[in-house]
């Protein structure tokens, strides 16, 4: 029971009202007001709307039948609950107080535990309609989904935190036609599916509202508005259309807009928000095959460039563009080469060979990075099998792979399966720390398994990114592959040199191998010179190169 409910009790007898308050209290309320007429009862309602009135019939000048009449029909207060008590046990003046909208009729004297029943029981029940009126006031009536009010309300709280978000808006650019060709309930099916697709997508989501007439708002809390979030939305719709073309849902006639928020002017709230992203998304003409646009221009240009970026490495991953060139690892003590790295390009059709730098930033947060993945650790091992009765013993080819790929499981299995017993000892995995290890032990498991493979195990970028002293203890590896931050300028600064030192004295101390990357000066390699053994790689002793270049290499 809600002991902090106010009550109003009404009586003209004034012990009658003094009993009834010491029950209240011994019940536990507290925010209790009396009147002794009906008059004042009706002037403390208007001033302050009580959560229950236990009400006396009989009272002179207004008495309770004429104050319960007053109440419900007074518009916002015919809500408010009222339990008749009067000392006639008369059932036609009951069954009247019932009929004009009381909840219960009590008999004086009253007993407490009666009382406390009653009150108890239409406190309940006065909570309960206000959550219904609370739910149906945050309800879109065709669709069932939340409505523009329940969204501003959660864009808002986002606002307040100073939370990053987008805010998706779809629109159909010809509901009223559909509506009319069909009819409201089938157009409200339509965007409870179009939900259905949202809320099974692989994005986080806050809430979906119907905004308008075929317009959905979609609420993505901590995501920025880019260039893979245009595409996922697209993906969304598209699939959506391909799924119509069997249920007549003609999703092919949505399109969406995204906003950003918090905005850089503070003053805009959840409104402006919702009005920008809606009026793009309605603005998209349909004589264009554009169907998403971010609605920020500061934003829009770049993400639109990012996502055809994107659907080109796509291609390219399919139309056979992408290749290795090999950057060769270089033993400082006798200048023999010890390895190289397998390194990315793209043979663009146009533009020529591009440097990973180029298009990897586009997808290396996409599903499309897996894929990558896959084929550069697939074609480095078709050209490892290609150089085996070629290769020095020590010889081993790094490839690179992230923490994501390898726990997904599939990179072990192509691994194991294009990596025979004898070719193991020439492969090195690289693991890079730029990228935060989200399942580290799933990532420790599946290191330790290739390690009792054979296959050596090096952390790339040693001292950038997420790294840690931690990283060494927790990720079971055989190699360290220091940042070349580490190396620039290192003959000139003394303290960028006993770092240097420090670093390498300590995976020796780890009995781990090391490689040095990033060596462009002679200086800095006489500097390293001094600090052998050591495996060195940079533009000094070779820069990345087609398979032929690093074949003359070793030969």
């Amino acid at each position: 029971m809600n002991s902090d409910a106010h009550i109003l009790v009404v009586d003209d007898n004034e012990n009658n009202r003094f009993m009834l308050l010491q029950h209240l209290r011994k019940l536990g309320f507290r925010r209790i007001s009396e009147a002794g007429d009906g008059s004042v009862a009706l002037q403390l309602i208007a001033d302050a709307v009580p959560d229950l009135i236990l009400l006396d019939v009989v009272m002179p000048n207004i008495d309770g039948i004429a104050v319960l009449e007053a109440i419900r029909s007074g518009g916002h207060l015919a809500a408010i609950p009222v339990i008749m008590v009067s000392a006639l046990d008369d059932i036609d003046i009951a069954v009247r107080c019932i009929e004009l909208g009381a909840e219960d009729y009590l008999t004086k004297p009253i007993q407490m535990q009666v009382l406390r029943a009653r009150i108890a029981t239409v406190l309940e029940k006065r909570r309960l309609r206000e959550l219904e009126l609370e739910f149906l006031t945050h309800l879109d009536p065709d669709t069932r989904l939340p409505n523009r009010q329940a969204l501003l309300e959660r864009v808002t709280r986002l606002l307040v935190a100073r939370r990053h978000f987008a805010l998706v808006v779809l629109s159909c650019r010809n509901h009223d036609s559909i509506a009319l060709g069909a009819s409201e309930r089938d157009a409200s099916q339509r965007l409870r599916a179009l939900n259905d697709r949202i809320q099974s997508s692989r994005l986080t989501t806050d809430i979906v509202a119907c905004v308008g007439d075929g317009t959905l708002a979609w609420l993505l809390p901590d995501v920025q508005a880019d260039h893979l979030l245009l595409r996922e939305v697209e993906l969304l719709l598209n699939e959506g259309a391909a799924q119509g073309a069997e249920s007549n849902e003609a999703m092919h006639d949505y399109t969406a807009a995204i906003a950003t928020g918090p905005p850089a002017d503070p003053s805009e709230g959840a409104a402006e928000l919702l009005r920008l992203a809606t009026s793009e998304a309605m603005r998209i003409s349909p004589d264009t095959n554009e169907r998403v646009l971010i609605a920020d221009p500061a934003w829009r240009i770049g993400a639109r460039r990012a996502l055809l970026l994107l659907r080109e490495v796509e291609q390219a991953l399919a139309g056979d563009q992408l290749r290795l060139h090999f950057q060769p690892i270089i033993n400082i003590a006798d200048n023999s080469v010890v390895g190289a790295e397998a390194l990315i390009r793209w043979q663009h059709p146009v533009q020529g060979l591009l440097a990973p730098g180029a298009f990897l930033p586009a997808v290396e947060h996409s599903p499309l990075m897996d894929s990558i993945d896959a084929w550069v650790v697939a074609a480095a091992l078709r050209a490892l099998r290609s150089w085996s009765d070629r290769l020095p013993d020590e010889f081993r080819l790094h490839v690179n792979v992230t923490a994501h790929g390898l726990t997904s499981g599939r990179m072990i299995e192509l691994i194991e399966q294009a990596a025979s017993g004898a070719l193991r000892k020439h492969l090195t995995i690289e693991l890079t720390e730029r990228i935060h290890v989200v399942d580290m032990p799933s990532c420790v498991g599946a290191l330790q398994h290739l390690r009792g493979l054979g296959i050596q195990v090096a952390l790339d970028d040693f001292g950038t990114g997420f790294s840690s002293l931690s990283h060494i203890s927790l990720l079971p590896c055989d190699l360290l592959k220091i940042d070349r931050s580490f190396v620039t300028l290192v003959d000139s600064d003394p303290k960028r040199r006993r770092l240097l030192a420090s670093l390498v004295g300590m995976a020796r101390a780890l009995d781990l191998g090391v490689v040095v990357e990033g060596v462009e000066r002679e200086e800095e390699m006489a500097v390293l010179r001094e600090m052998v053994p050591l495996q060195v790689q940079g533009y000094l002793t070779g820069r990345p190169m087609p398979e032929a270049g690093l074949l003359a290499l070793l030969r």
